[in-house]
């Protein structure tokens, strides 16, 4: 009886081992490797985190993951997006005429795209517009060309 008890312990042991070995897939990921940015050109994305925003035609931006970025730890995981969206000419025209907006210096540093110079200007009600529901951050323009720079909230 001893000997069956034993064994039974230890298969359920063994069972156990492998178990959490093969949770992620037996590639463990560091933290390095999970909060490196990830860049992207999709507009889908754009239109997700700015769903007001009319007349992207183009995109580039990065993902960075805030935190410890330990998909093992419960919790919500924050992310950072920050890029830059093309609009058309004449969105433009109807947003620099529908806002009011003040010279502004934005403070974002990139990791892995290339930063844009511009005449940035800012727009309290402009970003209260483009930033409802779940992100939160800053959002500045100049000409067709917009700056942001958002996080998950």
């Amino acid at each position: 009886m001893r000997k069956m008890i034993c064994g039974i312990i230890l298969v359920m042991i063994m069972i156990s081992a492998v178990a959490c070995a093969s949770a992620d897939g037996g590639k463990r990921v560091t933290d390095s490797e999970e909060a490196a940015p990830k860049v992207s050109t999709d507009l889908d994305s754009i239109a997700v985190f700015f769903p007001k925003l009319e007349g992207a035609q183009e995109a580039e931006w990065e993902q960075i993951t805030l935190g410890s970025g330990d998909s093992r730890v419960p919790g919500p995981t924050d992310y950072k997006y920050q890029g830059y969206v093309v609009i058309s000419d004449d969105t433009a025209e109807q947003y620099a005429s529908t806002y009011e907006w003040k010279e502004a210096e934005p403070e974002v540093k990139f990791e892995n795209i290339q930063e844009r110079s511009g005449n940035w200007k800012y727009s309290n009600d402009f970003a209260q517009d483009m930033l409802q529901g779940r992100y939160g951050g800053s959002i500045w323009i100049d000409g067709n060309l917009i700056l942001f720079s958002i996080t998950t909230q």
